[in-house]
């Protein structure tokens, strides 16, 4: 899934020479806690509830503040994962989307891909769930699919969690069957 497929049809940007207030009763209105702020078409960065405020004044213009205003976005041909890593890297509600030219194209709200994935067949469908937990260096993906597949079951998705600081990862298997205690059993013999 590409983000302009995901763009929000409802979720307008906000100009510079809006203030403060404004934002926050977009903000309110959309029920996210970012905008983002374009002017002529073009994406200058997006506005937080909490900068607004932590300025002197909520009736202070956007413009006064843009040299501060991070500018995370993604392209309008990036994948799912690429928008992911950009809302939870930046702690964003919306993520702005541009074109080729770096002209503004609308938000993704992360409503909207939490429904995404939600609403994915791998998600949908009936089947068993499967964590384990091994060192970095011991994942094979190739290894853990013949398991799977020699017990007759398929892998609908998979999702790797791992951390800077450990060698281990955790990885999450959704299966096409319930009845999973054979390839438990077979795991749980490595």
């Amino acid at each position: 899934m590409q983000a302009y497929e995901l763009i929000s049809s409802t979720i307008q940007g906000i100009h510079p020479e809006e203030d403060g207030n404004r934002a926050l009763e977009l903000m309110d209105l959309y029920r996210v806690n970012h905008l983002a702020v374009v002017k002529n078409d073009f994406y200058l960065g997006v506005v937080s509830d909490k900068e607004v405020m932590n300025w002197n004044s909520s009736e202070e213009y956007i413009e006064e503040h843009l040299p501060n205003l991070a500018s995370p976005h993604v392209l309008f041909n990036q994948h799912l994962f690429d928008i992911l890593e950009v809302l939870e890297q930046n702690n964003l509600s919306v993520v702005p989307v541009l074109n080729k030219k770096n002209q503004y194209q609308g938000v993704i709200t992360n409503r909207k891909i939490l429904y995404t994935i939600a609403n994915s067949a791998a998600i949908q469908s009936r089947g068993g769930v499967i964590v384990l937990e091994m060192n970095n260096n011991d994942y094979s993906m190739t290894e853990i699919a013949n398991i799977v597949e020699s017990n007759h079951t398929k892998i609908l998705s998979s999702y790797v969690i791992s951390s800077k600081e450990s060698t281990k990862i955790e990885l999450t298997l959704k299966l096409n069957k319930s009845d999973i205690t054979s390839i438990i059993k077979d795991f749980e013999r490595l």
